[in-house]
């Protein structure tokens, strides 16, 4: 085993060449159902995207398979055995994988990293369980480290499933027509306006005129300031950070004037 299996820049996904996607987990059932439903199941049945689930407990040694043992130095809990997880992944062609381990130690998950995942051609996500994974693992793949956010959930499948989703729903037809998620949440900066469909009046509640108007521009510019409004209300630091990229842009542009 190299000390390293992570994938340079090399390994962009080429157009017509589905992604490819393995998942480690012992939780195989888990990942499962949700690879099988909504936009996973349509990106596999397109072709664009092919998934691979691998159990730690097919390759693990013993009459009761275990993949995990008390941890050295005493402590609460189980640590995941290193050997199993490694085979699991020695079994599968990884030399072009972009090697994700999922841990609340990672660096958080943003859209911006989604895209970037998004143009890779493999990858791998190692998900672990209940005090952790045996930390040699880590040295030897050299991987990326991300979390989902600020909390501890019972597995990483769960949050290897968040990251899947937010990358796999970016790739070229996966959602349908083009410009599908400009408008999204976090693609501007700012939080998305609010959505509204028939009937036009719901228990008192009357669909803004402004958007049943057919003024294309007005439409946009109510949607803008909805944005914003919404922004600062909820997420005060992202309407910071908007203001000041907005405002570097137009220093930008002054300047070459």
């Amino acid at each position: 085993m190299k000390t390293s299996m992570a994938a340079t820049s090399d390994s962009t996904c080429s157009p017509g060449t589905p992604m490819r996607i393995d998942i480690v987990t012992v939780f195989p059932g888990m990942i499962g159902g949700f690879l099988g439903e909504s936009m996973m199941k349509r990106a596999a049945a397109m072709g664009l995207v092919e998934f691979n689930i691998l159990n730690p407990r097919d390759f693990a040694s013993g009459a009761h398979r275990s993949t995990d043992d008390r941890p050295y130095g005493g402590g609460p809990g189980m640590v995941m055995l290193a050997d199993p997880i490694m085979k699991a992944i020695e079994s599968t062609d990884c030399s072009q994988a972009k090697i994700i381990m999922m841990t609340p130690s990672g660096h958080r998950f943003t859209q911006q990293d989604a895209h970037r995942l998004a143009k890779e051609k493999h990858l791998l996500f190692v998900c672990g369980h209940y005090e952790g994974i045996d930390d040699r693992v880590r040295q030897l793949l050299n991987p990326e480290e991300i979390s989902i956010g600020d909390y501890v959930l019972t597995n990483g499948a769960l949050s290897a499933a968040v990251v899947t989703d937010a990358v796999v729903r970016l790739i070229p037809g996966v959602l349908g027509g083009d410009g599908a998620t400009e408008d999204e949440s976090f693609e501007t900066g700012l939080l998305e306006y609010p959505q509204y469909t028939r009937p036009e009046v719901y228990r008192g509640l009357r669909v803004p005129e402004i958007l049943q108007s057919g003024d294309h521009k007005a439409v946009a510019e109510w949607r803008r300031l909805r944005a914003v409004e919404l922004t600062r209300e909820r997420r005060p630091d992202l309407a910071e950070q908007f203001r000041t990229a907005a405002s570097e842009e137009l220093r930008k542009t002054d300047n070459k004037i």
